[in-house]
């Protein structure tokens, strides 16, 4: 019989050969040499042995594929040859799906359920770029040239390999559940239509976090804020964008981000140091809505975020003020981990910090979130900066 435990243990393993194992009543997994796990279903038909493809483990589950193996053995009970209604099926599933038709059925069945936090970016992309130049036409109708001229009207963009990556996870999701026949860009690759996003290493020093920290003093309180929260705390940007007040304990000297809100889709807790409490403190004191930022002249609209551009431009406007070398939120989140890796923090320790998720087998059986060990290391972190600017980090 089939487990999900076996099944994730051989997805990704190489073997010697393919092998073959049996779940029941016809259905059985090939395991290719490469790692490839594929449900397919044995029966007989006129006498003669038949072999039909299921789908590919885990876009297929092993209950879906048993419920697939089902209808295939209703179907035979009646007269009916699995192959020809697949075909059937098929058929009736491509006349009628469009570009637009295969991404809402993959946002519909794969990213919502799945909770995938970019489901806006990604929607915000097809709409932009895909939809009115492809949207309506027939998936199995569309050919790499349309593709090809759709991103060569785009230009080597970053976003444009972005775009491509987009729609080949949608298409080979419905190829998998075959809602499509046909993908007609499996094979490109992002170099072949767009540029790679370029590895960053701008790190501020410390004479430039100097300059940084006293230029803030006289610009608004929420750049203040957002500046300085980065800073002490490495976190991103977006998360001190979009940040509630119910995310902060100040109690337990703790913040979580909910997994409805993080990059990830997981829930993240981190340590929240004194001088970042008392930073948030002094600025609660004159909010009076639900998040820790709101946009400008905020009476009588919406209690949300402000928008990210607004938010990233305030490095811009440190650079313009005090003439540093240019620089980007981000650049303080990799001055942070830079700066704790050199003073002596332990790797798993600045991941934590960071929000990042542990890789390989630690991702799944260490949840452990390290809170001592990352109140430690803020500390001495936090110690070092104010050494930096030459004065208290927050009002005491």
């Amino acid at each position: 019989m089939l487990t999900d435990t076996k099944l994730r243990k051989s997805l990704g393993k190489r073997r010697d050969k393919v092998e073959v194992i049996s779940d029941a009543h016809g259905l059985n997994v090939r395991l290719s040499v490469s790692g490839g796990v594929t449900f397919f279903y044995r029966y007989r038909w006129e006498e003669k042995p038949v072999q039909l493809s299921i789908g590919d483990y885990p876009s297929i589950t092993l209950s879906q594929a048993r419920e697939r193996r089902q209808q295939f053995r209703t179907w035979i009970n009646e007269g009916y040859d699995p192959r020809r209604q697949v075909k059937l099926e098929r058929q009736q599933k491509v006349d009628a799906y469009t570009v637009e038709d295969a991404f809402n059925y993959w946002e519909e069945h794969y990213c919502k359920p799945e909770g995938i936090v970019k489901i806006r970016a990604n929607r915000l992309n097809f709409e932009n770029h895909v939809k009115p130049v492809l949207g309506n036409m027939i998936v199995n109708q569309t050919t790499k040239s349309h593709w090809l001229s759709l991103f060569d009207k785009m230009g080597r963009r970053v976003v444009t390999g972005e775009v491509l990556g987009l729609m080949q996870r949608a298409f080979r999701f419905c190829s998998n559940r075959d809602v499509i026949e046909v993908n007609p860009i499996e094979s490109l690759r992002r170099s072949d239509v767009g540029l790679t996003a370029a590895m960053k290493d701008r790190k501020l020093s410390d004479d430039e976090i100097k300059v940084l920290w006293d230029s803030l003093d006289d610009m608004p309180s929420s750049q203040q804020l957002v500046i300085r929260f980065l800073l002490m705390t490495g976190c991103r940007s977006t998360e001190i964008r979009t940040a509630k007040w119910e995310w902060f304990d100040y109690k337990e000297k703790t913040w979580t981000v909910p997994a409805s809100e993080y990059k990830t889709g997981r829930t993240v807790r981190r340590a929240l140091p004194e001088s970042a409490a008392q930073l948030l403190k002094e600025h609660q004191k004159f909010s009076v809505t639900k998040h820790v930022l709101t946009p400008p002249h905020f009476k009588n609209r919406e209690d949300k975020p402000p928008a990210q551009p607004r938010i990233a431009a305030y490095s811009a406007q440190v650079i313009s003020k005090t003439g540093m070398k240019n620089w980007s939120l981000h650049d303080l989140r990799r001055t942070v981990a830079t700066r704790l890796s050199e003073l002596g923090a332990p790797p798993h320790v600045i991941e934590k910090l960071l929000g990042h998720q542990m890789g390989g087998v630690m991702a799944r059986y260490n949840l452990h979130d390290y809170l001592a060990d990352q109140h430690q290391w803020l500390t001495v972190w936090l110690e070092h900066l104010e050494k930096v600017v030459g004065r208290p980090l927050a009002p005491h």
